[in-house]
């Protein structure tokens, strides 16, 4: 803390100052244990800075134009790339079908995840050396690009090319959005901007499965991606437009380029690719026990040892991965929080359709509208916590009740059966929700609660790969423990084909398929076996949200700043004629 004050000296002579400038203040009044704006609490440390700091307007000051035309332009990125993450569930089979493609579908829709969770790490470093305007711009080329080559595809190889490319793309808008957003906005004030952007998202994610579906049945399915075309130039046109952003200053391009971590990036997106493609052929393409499976995914795992020790080596002069952002245990609770509420975003996104379908025999239409209480409810739950964040500044206690209300589900999940009431599943899924929806636009502040402005990109860029890697495990876990039970309970079922039906792995795809076509006693037996899988795959997801409710006592209480202190952010209108001087304002409106 700065040392406290002392009086005004009474014989110190100021010349020029007029009565205006000066006027007799009152004496110094003693300091409180409240910190001055110039001060900041980085998860317990208070570091003080002897310079004059600019600060933003306080939460609640209302924002000029250039802020929303900014902050526009972000939203018709974000519906750009959320869009299509989802428009591809209901276009899958009709594109296999066309161009017979069923050895090579699965990696249709891995290409994309694998591409864009690989590229966080490098995305964020480049934005922080090279600014964030020029990466923006970049992603929603190559996402534009990315869906050309998939509206204009010959064969499967195409699209998994152009899928590729597409998740570069959309990696980069993603993680580039939480991270603009950062710049525009003190942290008090981000959870409800951010919470604006999860709707957009919501929206997109919502009608993507219907706007895929309307393509392939009423013109053809590669309008499917060519809608991104006019969506994807006009986010690219207002990022032009309107996305004026302040850079750092760098000697020279050369000079950026050498700042890159182009070793520590190699070992990380090799380890990352390595590590999903084993993910993504387990269970799929091989047996989890294959050398096939086992190999990558363990070279994966020890190419991420290798690339953690390396950014300690006086080798790595600028991280990709700072150590310093897992040095305190808030910051590391938050990375927790991420990685288990997307998780289990992802588990009740597959295993509650997946309920009706097994155990209540609907089909997939109706399993779907089943879980419109989930999908419908989660947006505005996220809006209301970040709404919440924005407006007391307290994240333990949000993260506590998302937390709380996401056991209190998991739990309440693994006691249905084939006899639940719907009242039961519909007011449970609201638990879940609430719970996630609580989770998802919070953890952020408070990971960068405790830590400086300065890490803003690479907390950022941890905090999207771990959002990104939570959703495949999301789906790795429960079905690893779902064909565990199955196989452990087989012998339930007495009729050896219906066994062979749902054995090794099968259980899951044959919920449509031929099960319905067995006898009423074997159907029975059949669903006491799935009911037991479900229970415990609802068990573990019951498991993962107590361990987050008991990290949050981990976290600790950081008041989140009121003042943005940033080089990056709006450019002012001297900034963007080549006037500036160099100094950094810290508001985006004067």
């Amino acid at each position: 803390m700065a040392d406290k004050a002392s009086p005004v000296p009474t014989n110190v002579t100021l010349t020029g100052l007029t009565k205006d400038q000066f006027e007799p203040t009152d004496p110094p009044k003693e300091k409180t244990s409240e910190t001055s704006s110039i001060e900041k609490v980085y998860d317990g440390t208070v570091l003080t800075n002897n310079e004059t700091t600019i600060t933003t307007p306080g939460p609640g000051t209302p924002k000029g134009a250039r802020f929303w035309l900014a902050f526009i332009s972000l939203l018709f990125a974000s519906l750009a790339a959320n869009l299509n993450a989802t428009i591809l569930s209901t276009l899958l089979p009709t594109i296999v079908e066309a161009f017979d493609g069923e050895q090579d579908y699965v990696w249709v829709a891995a290409s994309f995840n694998i591409a864009s969770t690989a590229i966080l790490p490098l995305c964020g470093q480049v934005s922080d050396i090279f600014g964030r305007r020029v990466p923006m711009i970049t992603s929603l080329v190559l996402f534009v690009l990315g869906s050309g080559i998939l509206g204009g595809a010959s064969g499967m190889e195409m699209l998994i090319a152009g899928r590729t490319v597409q998740g570069l793309g959309a990696g980069g808008i993603m993680m580039l959005l939480e991270i603009i957003c950062c710049d525009l906005l003190p942290l008090r004030e981000r959870s409800k901007y951010l919470s604006y952007i999860f709707m957009v998202n919501g929206v997109a994610v919502t009608i993507g499965p219907t706007v895929g579906g309307a393509f392939a049945t009423k013109t053809t399915w590669r309008w499917a991606f060519y809608i991104n075309l006019p969506i994807g130039g006009i986010a690219i046109l207002l990022a032009i437009l309107f996305l004026n952003l302040k850079s750092p200053h760098s000697p020279s391009w050369r000079t950026s380029m050498l700042r890159i971590d182009y070793v520590g990036n190699f070992v990380f997106i090799a380890s990352t690719c390595s590590m999903l493609v084993g993910l993504v052929m387990g269970g799929q393409i091989y047996p989890w026990s294959s050398w096939r499976v086992i190999v990558p995914i363990v070279l994966g795992g020890v190419g991420w040892i290798v690339f953690y020790l390396y950014q300690f080596t006086p080798y790595c002069k600028e991280p990709t991965m700072p150590p310093r952002l897992f040095s305190n245990r808030t910051a590391v609770s938050g990375f927790v929080f991420v990685f288990i509420s997307h998780m289990m975003l992802e588990w009740v996104v597959y295993f509650m359709p997946f309920y009706f379908q097994a155990l209540k025999g609907a089909s997939s239409l109706t399993s779907g509208v089943n879980t419109l209480p989930f999908n419908i409810f989660l947006i505005p739950c996220a809006g209301v916590a970040g709404g919440v964040l924005y407006k007391t500044g307290q994240y333990k206690p949000i993260h506590w009740t998302g937390f709380g209300f996401l056991s209190l589900a998991s739990g309440l999940f693994s006691t249905m059966d084939t006899g639940t009431a719907a009242v039961k599943w519909a007011f449970w899924q609201l638990f879940a929700a609430a719970g996630i929806g609580a989770l998802i636009g919070t953890t952020l502040p408070a990971i960068q609660s405790s830590l400086p402005e300065s890490d803003v990109a690479s907390s950022a860029a941890v905090h999207a790969f771990l959002r990104s890697y939570g959703f495949i495990w999301g789906f790795v876990i429960p079905s690893v423990i779902f064909n565990d039970q199955i196989n452990a309970n087989i012998k339930i079922v007495e009729d050896p084909t219906a066994r062979a039906l749902i054995v090794g792995g099968s259980a899951y795809s044959q919920v449509d398929g031929g099960i319905r076509l067995l006898p009423a006693e074997t159907q029975t037996q059949v669903s006491r076996v799935y009911t037991l899988a479900l229970q415990s795959i609802w068990y573990a997801a019951c498991a993962f949200s107590l361990v987050g409710f008991l990290f949050v006592f981990v976290e600790k209480k950081i008041e989140l700043r009121k003042e943005l202190d940033t080089e990056y952010g709006l450019a002012d209108a001297k900034e963007k004629s080549g006037k500036a001087d160099g100094t950094a304002t810290e508001s985006q409106e004067k």
